[in-house]
């Protein structure tokens, strides 16, 4: 099969799976994405004499800020010998009926019957059934508690499903043809599986085009866990880390390189490459009943994996977080989509649930070596960029106190529209964010490795159709 024209941006998801913003940082695990030449010359630390920490003040210029710093106590540097600007093209091909059948018979076990359903449909008759169940059981509660009135309105609801459930066969028709937009059922071993490949774009301009969805529904001994209490679900959340957030003294039934290998496998299936593993945190299913939805018993079950693509051992960092970036007014624009990024979770079924999206078609990739500035070089050339960046996007700030700083590749496009990646450093001023637990920067600057000069981050974005304005004030 042609993987450029595969190489469609997926989504892949499953129905109680409840996603964190951000994980625990963990060792690269590559996947077509480790260097070619990491030990060239000492890599790229070595080259460029780049410090393992630094305390720097910048010179304000005209930037109306009364103090510009960068206190970073570990520089990220990739592990890598050569750096490039790249050259790209963005995926834009949907998969035809061949390859969305290809892909099928590579997610779904080759003994299994491959059975079409409408994507109009809401639900599985197993999520209709079991979601009936529920409601039967929470009236009854209802009532023997004495809130006849509760009960009222759960079988308002009730007859809805009721209704939806009499009017759903409960056998569907064989797949005979694979298009767009409809889903495909198989199921074995009390395993569900649902594939569906959507595409929501129709001038197949990269960042807003195919993707696929993937649900499974576990059955069998997750449910017997709980069967004495009627209309039980079984969820999934991600685990906190330092949290007693399940019962027991369980382990995980499968190991993190267990989990690790089966999100590849499905990457691998969907015919995607240049994908390395940055983030894992563990998954928790938890049981929820009882008159509220309240948690019944959590217990740990599988790991939820993130993916960024690489380019030869060095991050590609898109521009998807800037919401929070004070210099940067995103009121009046639209953000388009556009990144390379997989999130997927892992039980011991298997893969239950991911989203990918694919932007940069690796089979146009153009490498051409560049040099870049020495550390000492760069940061003075970043002293008058920086200033600079400000002076033309103001802040509410009366300091910028940049606390992390990294190389990384950052997508770009010149006023022709060719794009390219372009080796950048990245100075962000970050903050922990308690509901999200993670980072979230305040101030973010790029600045060019070869050059010095900085990259107007939304600008750039708009050149390569990410962002569009929206006429809002």
């Amino acid at each position: 099969m042609d993987k450029k024209k595969i190489m469609c941006a997926a989504l892949i998801s499953v129905m109680a799976l409840s996603l964190a913003a951000c994980g625990n940082k963990k060792v690269d695990y590559g996947m077509n994405g480790g260097s070619d030449d990491a030990a060239d010359a000492g890599g790229i630390s070595g080259q460029l004499d780049v410090p393992d920490s630094c305390d720097v003040t910048f010179d304000t210029g005209e930037s109306k800020l009364s103090s510009i710093t960068l206190k970073d106590d570990d520089i990220e540097i990739p592990d890598a010998g050569k750096v490039y600007k790249v050259g790209f093209d963005a995926v834009n091909a949907p998969c035809s009926g061949d390859e969305l059948k290809t892909i099928i018979s590579k997610l779904f076990d080759e003994t299994s019957e491959v059975r079409w359903q409408s994507a109009d449909a809401a639900d599985s008759k197993e999520i209709l059934d079991n979601t009936i169940e529920m409601y039967k059981s929470e009236i009854e509660k209802a009532l023997a508690n004495g809130d006849p009135g509760y009960a009222e309105l759960l079988e308002v609801e009730l007859v809805k499903y009721e209704e939806e459930r009499k009017n759903m066969s409960d056998e569907l028709p064989l797949a005979t043809e694979y298009k767009l937009n409809e889903h495909y059922v198989a199921e074995k071993d009390g395993i569900q599986r649902i594939f569906m490949a959507a595409s929501d774009a129709e001038d197949g301009d990269g960042y807003n085009n195919s993707y696929f969805t993937y649900d499974m529904t576990p059955e069998g001994e997750d449910k017997a866990l709980v069967s004495e209490v009627p209309g039980t679900e079984s969820t999934y959340e991600i685990n906190v880390v330092g949290e007693d957030t399940y019962d027991g003294d369980e382990k995980n039934p499968i190991t993190e390189d267990e989990g690790l290998g089966s999100a590849m496998k499905l990457l691998d299936n969907l015919g995607i490459s240049g994908f390395a593993c940055t983030e894992t945190e563990e998954a928790v299913r938890a049981w929820t009943g009882g008159s509220y939805g309240e948690d019944i018993c959590k217990k740990p079950d599988g790991y939820r994996f993130q993916f960024g693509r690489k380019i030869d051992g060095i991050d590609v960092v898109y521009s998807t977080d800037i919401d929070t970036v004070d210099s940067i007014d995103t009121d009046n624009l639209t953000y388009k989509g556009g990144v390379d990024k997989a999130v997927i979770s892992v039980d011991k079924f298997g893969v239950v649930s991911s989203t990918v999206y694919v932007y940069a078609d690796e089979d146009t990739f153009d490498k051409e070596e560049v040099k870049l500035l020495s550390w000492d070089e760069m940061i003075k050339a970043a002293g008058e960029s920086i200033a600079k960046y400000y002076k033309d996007h103001p802040t509410n700030y009366g300091t910028v106190e940049f606390n992390d700083v990294e190389l990384a590749y950052v997508p770009c496009a010149d006023e022709s529209g060719n794009k390219y990646f372009v080796p950048t450093w990245i100075f962000s001023q970050n903050e922990y964010n308690e509901d999200y637990r993670c980072d979230m920067p305040l101030q973010r600057v790029y600045i060019n490795a070869i050059d010095g000069n900085y990259i107007d981050i939304v600008d750039n974005m708009k050149k390569m159709g990410m962002y569009e304005e929206t006429g809002r004030k």
